[in-house]
């Protein structure tokens, strides 16, 4: 097996397994990742087999370039897509290959962590990945959305509705209003700039996204409050339920006017569907416990090097004010050799330092824990009663909550 990027020779054989494997050639979405992105904004690494003279692709992975907010700084990490292995490649183990040469390729290029949505979950739990992001999904019948009645304030903010296709049908014109775009911009960067683990979508990523959600019939719903826009939501009808892509507001009056929009599609749809962020609290207003969302682990990451990670990471002063502590860290990884590393970190200073270590460990974890860890996913203490973490001594736990406090995640991206 020969792994190597993928050119615009062999983008017809990446075609054809993708549309075996996912959406079909003729969906909106295949049409313009293949005719639009595909090899031109992202990498994708393939496994190829010489049969009779032919390179025949076998397996692959899309590298999709992302920039995350982590630790309070930006980081370069790569969503990976479209893992699918051939039909007749199948039970030769190669996603094993495949996902070492992926993680090889782009820790040499300097990246700490990749992510991917998982279709299902245990492919990907042998290679150290883990859930880091969750959401809670609410399904509700049109017109009975069980939350309170909108106050005078909600209602008097004026919401309209906007085409997310652009409508003049000039040739070479954006598929998507840049009127919109400018708009969901601007609500996207003061919303989110208070949550961890958040795509930074510059021009290039919301032309992506709004491309593909104007192929799909998506629409849009802007609330607006003497000319400032407050909050947005994507949604779309099909099949009887208005999906709800995504809603982002600055404030819960707006949150419910966007919402109880959604509710009144009675004549539209039968049922209204919404992944809310996992620290939404609607649910404590509903008299019916039995309406309560359910709790969906949504997006895996996995961190590729462990040391560089903790080098840049970037603890708040205060976090660090007083204490004049060290620990002794071992993380095992069963994937990449290069990972297992034994560290020391040294609180000195009000500055954190990260170096290699000879002495015993005090803590213990694998590379699963530790990337949910840095993620903020889950805090040392819940890693430590999971037993998922093992410590010689309770206050390194507490040495590490204070380095590496849980956080909020929340990420959107679906390619």
């Amino acid at each position: 097996m020969i792994f190597r990027v993928v050119t615009e020779a062999q983008l017809e054989q990446v075609k054809d397994l993708w549309d075996y494997c996912f959406e079909k050639k003729d969906d909106p979405f295949f049409q313009y990742y293949f005719n639009e992105y595909c090899v031109k904004g992202n990498t994708v690494l393939g496994g190829f087999e010489n049969v009779d003279d032919w390179d025949c692709l076998q397996t692959m992975v899309h590298i999709n370039p992302y920039k995350l907010n982590l630790r309070g700084q930006e980081q370069l990490v790569p969503y990976l897509v479209g893992v699918a292995t051939a039909p007749e490649a199948r039970g030769k183990h190669l996603m094993g290959s495949l996902m070492k040469t992926t993680f090889e390729v782009l820790r040499s290029q300097g990246i700490a962590f990749v992510t991917l949505m998982p279709i299902f979950a245990g492919i990907y739990l042998p290679y150290e990945f883990a859930f880091c992001y969750e959401k809670l999904k609410y399904t509700w019948k049109t017109g009975s959305l069980p939350l309170p009645k909108l106050s005078a304030v909600a209602k008097a903010k004026t919401l309209v509705r906007m085409q997310v296709a652009n409508g003049n049908g000039e040739e070479g014109a954006p598929l998507y209003d840049e009127a919109l775009q400018q708009i969901l911009g601007y609500v996207y960067d003061e919303v989110t700039s208070g949550y961890h683990g958040v795509p930074q979508r510059n021009d290039y990523q919301w032309d992506k996204l709004l491309s593909t959600h104007a192929l799909e019939k998506v629409q849009a719903a802007v609330v607006h409050e003497k000319g400032e826009p407050k909050g947005y939501m994507l949604y779309r009808i099909a099949d009887n339920c208005l999906q709800i892509i995504e809603l982002l507001a600055k404030d819960m009056d707006v949150r419910r006017r966007l919402l109880a929009f959604a509710d009144a599609h009675l004549s539209e749809a039968k049922t209204c569907e919404f992944l809310a962020e996992p620290w939404d609290k609607s649910y404590l207003y509903f008299k019916d416990a039995g309406l309560a969302p359910q709790k969906l682990p949504f997006m895996m990451a996995r961190c590729l090097d462990a040391k560089k990670a903790l080098e840049q990471l970037q603890v708040a002063p205060e976090a660090l004010q007083g204490i004049e502590e060290s620990l002794v860290l071992l993380l095992n990884d069963s994937v990449i050799e290069r990972n297992n590393q034994l560290l020391e970190l040294r609180v000195q200073d009000g500055k954190l330092e990260v170096e290699k270590s000879i002495d015993k460990e005090q803590v213990a974890m694998d590379m699963a824990s530790f990337t949910q860890l840095y993620f903020g996913a889950l805090s040392a203490t819940e890693l430590w009663e999971m037993g998922k973490l093992q410590c010689t001594d309770a206050k390194k736990v507490e040495l590490l909550d204070k380095l590496l406090p849980k956080q909020r995640n929340w990420i959107n991206e679906y390619f």
